[in-house]
């Protein structure tokens, strides 16, 4: 015999909560001594005068559009920051193999600019962020130097994507504002 939705929906409710409850919140404090400096990194080069282009693999593009929709909506009251979005037909002919095209194309948009990627890395937009030494780079399943790792498999990822977000978000801002010193760390 089926149960109606209602009470369906309280029964996944509540089993949703205690699986958020049983997650370990304090994961990103844990992996504090790896973020911190790359956040580091990240606020120092927009600070001075860099532009991150964002871009994921196919399966992070919902978190591209939540941050691009979210860092620079005009309803804030804070300054925009140069954080964009790849365009589109850049990663045309990256997946072309195109990359000295696509470097010519950046250098003469960009004074300075740099790639924030999340996703996997066996992909020509990882392959091509890998090249430039400046971006921000947030690896999935694989741990490589002077970047994030998290994995794929891990049934908070969403999750921890959306919390490390916000705390780079806060970071930023804080920053911006000097809240805090930027050093070497």
């Amino acid at each position: 015999m089926a149960i109606n939705i209602n009470e369906w929906m309280m029964h996944a409710l509540r089993k949703d909560s205690e699986s958020i409850n049983r997650m370990p919140l304090q994961w990103l404090e844990i992996m504090r001594n790896r973020w911190t400096p790359l956040v580091a990194r990240a606020i120092a080069f927009l600070i001075n005068g860099g532009t991150f282009l964002l871009c994921t693999d196919s399966k992070r593009t919902w978190l591209q559009h939540y941050i691009l929709n979210k860092l620079n909506n005009p309803d804030t009251n804070r300054p925009f920051v140069p954080i964009y979005g790849l365009d589109s037909s850049l990663i045309a002919l990256l997946t072309a193999k195109q990359n000295d095209a696509v470097k010519d194309v950046l250098d003469m948009s960009y004074q300075r600019y740099a790639l924030w990627y999340i996703g996997q890395s066996q992909n020509p937009l990882a392959q091509f962020s890998l090249e430039i030494q400046e971006s921000f780079l947030w690896v999935l399943d694989e741990s490589l130097e002077h970047s994030f790792t998290l994995q794929s498999d891990d049934s908070n990822l969403d999750f921890k994507l959306l919390q490390a977000y916000r705390i780079f978000e806060q970071s930023l801002f804080a920053g911006i504002c000097g809240e805090f010193m930027l050093e070497k760390i």
